[in-house]
């Protein structure tokens, strides 16, 4: 009697060797996922907990503004830094690094009772400088990654900007449950950067971006030649000052907005993940549709979409709108930002010339999350004197301002279409462990 040989091996060892192929980017993807989820997470708890123990917006303010201000700053100054000296990978882990050791510390002080608000916010500073430095590295190894396994640059960016939509808007839900135990939200974070690092040092290819190389010009004249460029481009500048004017609004959303809502209504945590979940919800199927729709539709079309779609949350709690409106706003806020996430993350990388693409990916990344770090500090202090009523205003003035951005004349000759065709592993040097 004869034993046949199992039929499934052969195809379980192409599963196999299909996931070997392409574990450089999936590890691309995990990193980004991990790093993005604790960030977010630490954004909703930390201004939260702030909030719980001074009862001060204007502070909860500056917890959310310590963790968005420094990362504008180290994005715009790691520009050539990253890519020319310390390469992308080497960047990614010490970054990842550096925001555990910190938050190792505000758990040891919490645990202790005592973490004063000055130290927190200057280690908040830190572990935001450091995510700002990190995040550059991943989104520029994004497509490196992808065309070092053969596929398409602008399907790296897709795949990146999914899992950051994913990472967003999950982790409110997740940010809401653990903002009442703060030790326990310190921790998940703790784990969420130990995986961060893990991957971006150890399961990386050593081979899959070019070796990092000094610039003949210098730092300050590489930098300086960025700025110019970037600047000179006009197309480039009000579509990054539009992109922090929507930061500028809803970066507070979590960290200022909804606890001053749930103060206000007395809705508890189970409201906030209500939302939050919403949210979610509406940006996988977003993210779904992004990956479809900014490949066929002019990024005018998308974006004066997903831009309209943003100002029924502003609404919402300006108006304290019924829960289940509430609900339904929040929703459609998610689907829209998973559409800006997509369109945007395209845009930034094919735009600018690739000698350029670095320097200007660090600056409207700074300017992205200047819009941010400002929003936080004048939101906590506005909201905390006014109400949220006062959103109406800036609701209106964001539609006028987005709508007459995309529907420029050269925003609107912008086609779908971005020169992603793959490169050649060979244009790479081989992975040497």
């Amino acid at each position: 009697m004869s034993l046949s040989k199992p039929r499934g091996l052969p195809h379980l060892g192409l599963r196999l060797s299909a996931a070997k192929q392409f574990m450089p980017l999936t590890a691309v993807i995990v990193a980004t996922l991990a790093g993005a989820v604790a960030e977010f997470v630490l954004m909703l708890t930390m201004p939260w907990y702030v909030y719980a123990t001074t009862g001060s917006a204007f502070l909860s303010g500056l917890a959310l503004t310590a963790q968005l201000a420094p990362p504008a700053a180290a994005r715009l100054l790691a520009g050539p830094a990253v890519v020319d000296r310390l390469g992308l990978r080497l960047t990614a882990a010490l970054a990842a690094a550096i925001q555990l050791s910190c938050i190792i510390v505000v758990a040891v002080l919490v645990a202790v009772d005592g973490l004063a608000i000055p130290v927190l916010l200057a280690l908040l500073a830190l572990v935001g400088a450091a995510g700002g430095v990190g995040t550059l590295a991943k989104d520029l190894l994004a497509p490196v990654g992808a065309r070092y396994v053969g596929v398409a640059e602008g399907r790296g960016i897709s795949l990146s900007a999914v899992v950051l939509t994913a990472g967003q808007l999950f982790s409110p839900s997740l940010g809401a449950f653990l903002a009442p135990f703060a030790l326990t939200g310190l921790v998940v974070v703790a784990a969420l950067f130990a995986v961060n690092a893990l991957v971006a040092g150890l399961a990386l290819p050593r081979g899959m971006e070019p070796e990092p190389v000094r610039a003949a010009s210098g730092y300050w004249k590489s930098q300086g030649e960025g700025f110019k460029y970037f600047f000179g481009n006009g197309l480039l500048v009000r579509l990054h000052l539009t992109l922090a004017f929507v930061e500028f609004l809803v970066a507070p959303m979590n960290g200022v907005f909804l606890p001053v809502w749930a103060k206000e209504t007395g809705a508890g945590p189970g409201a906030l993940q209500a939302l939050a979940s919403a949210a979610a919800v509406g940006g996988v199927v977003g993210s779904l549709v992004a990956v479809y729709v900014v490949e066929r539709v002019r990024p005018s079309v998308v974006l004066s979409v997903a831009c309209g779609l943003i100002v029924p949350q502003l609404l919402a709690l300006a108006l304290t709108a019924p829960f289940p409106v509430m609900v339904a706003a929040w929703a459609v806020c998610g689907f829209a930002g998973a559409l800006i996430l997509a369109e945007t993350g395209k845009l930034s990388y094919g735009l600018p010339a690739e000698e350029f693409r670095s320097r200007a990916k660090a600056i409207s990344g700074a300017s992205i999350r200047a819009g941010s770090a400002l929003g936080g500090s004048v939101w906590g202090a506005v909201v905390g004197a006014s109400g949220l009523t006062v959103l109406i205003a800036p609701a209106v003035l964001f539609t006028l301002v987005a709508q007459g951005t995309v529907f420029r004349k050269d925003f609107r000759a912008i086609t779908p279409q971005v020169d992603e065709a793959p490169k050649e592993r060979a244009e790479v040097k081989e992975p040497t462990g």
